[in-house]
């Protein structure tokens, strides 16, 4: 069992070398920026607990997928593999369990600590037997891998934004509705495997266009039911809704031309930097899609025809 946390840390420490930073920065800067990140969801809304426990739900739900959980028990004893899936929650729900302690929310240190244990004991893809079906089959990789991976954390998200409408509470609505579309931009930051790219004949400029208009129309297309809900329910905010989803789908694209600007490799310190700024500051992305558009055509047309 000690070995295979020893492991863990050597795969983390070996993620942060890639990412271009020094294990010990890249520890660091992991604990800065997730508490950066608690501070101004409960700096924007007194609905933060519930949220921040969904969060935590969602990472927790990722450590009991089926194909994971399936090899820690053919790899360990029973003994074994029960202890590895408590201590592995319990690190896990660490950090949120200690932040909630500081703002003195002890009931929902308490939930999560709560689901921290029980979800230990469960394979939470029991449920899903059966493929999931999905409206991006069509045109597979990021939306359809995205939607299935954290179909729990949407269907969290779809109901709070139901119970924002509920209780008549727009700001609970704008910011889930918010998180969901940065859920969703994350979907387009991982690479696909250099054989799918090698069997396309498109151009670098044609195979672009076609994946920033296929994230487009699915990023709106599970989208959609919260955004009608929010749009119905708060007529007078449109502009600030669809201003959202069509910053959403800059974002994207601003993200696929870096994760394609340095393809076949990992998005970089630099270029994490330089999204995370562009996400502060909108204003960025009329320079930083250009510069990362140019940057990722010339990279492809080495593997592009």
């Amino acid at each position: 069992m000690q070995h295979y946390f020893q492991l863990r840390i050597r795969l983390l420490n070996r993620q942060f070398k890639d990412f271009g930073l020094p294990p010990a920065w890249g520890w660091f800067l992991s604990g800065v920026l997730f508490t950066g990140a608690s501070w101004l969801l409960f700096s924007k809304t007194s609905y933060a607990p519930y949220l921040y426990s969904l969060f935590a739900l969602a990472y927790l739900l990722q450590l009991s997928e089926r194909k994971r959980t399936g090899f820690l028990k053919i790899t360990f004893p029973r003994n074994s593999y029960r202890k590895i899936r408590l201590l592995e929650n319990g690190i896990v729900a660490l950090p949120f369990i200690l932040f909630l302690l500081v703002k003195q929310n002890y009931a929902a240190a308490f939930t999560v600590l709560v689901l921290g244990l029980t979800v230990s004991f469960f394979d939470h893809s029991i449920a899903f037997n059966k493929t999931i079906p999905t409206p991006f089959g069509k045109k597979p990789f990021e939306f359809l891998v995205g939607f299935r991976t954290y179909i729990l954390l949407i269907s969290g998200l779809y109901l709070l934004t139901g119970i924002a409408i509920a209780v008549h509470n727009f700001n609970l609505g704008l910011v889930t509705f918010a998180a969901f579309l940065l859920l969703q931009v994350t979907f387009c930051s991982q690479p696909e495997k250099l054989f799918y790219l090698w069997n396309d004949a498109r151009p670098p400029k044609v195979f672009l266009a076609e994946k920033i208009k296929t994230s487009a129309l699915h990023s709106i297309c599970l989208s959609v039911l919260p955004l009608l809900a929010l749009l119905i329910a708060n007529p007078q905010k449109w502009w600030l809704l669809l201003a959202l989803q069509l910053l959403a789908c800059f974002y994207n694209a601003l993200l696929i031309f870096i994760k394609y600007s340095t393809y076949p490799h990992e998005i970089d310190l630099v270029q994490f930097l330089t999204f995370i700024a562009c996400i502060g500051f909108p204003p960025l992305l009329l320079g930083g899609i250009p510069f990362y558009y140019s940057r990722s055509v010339n990279n492809l047309s080495r593997y592009l025809s």
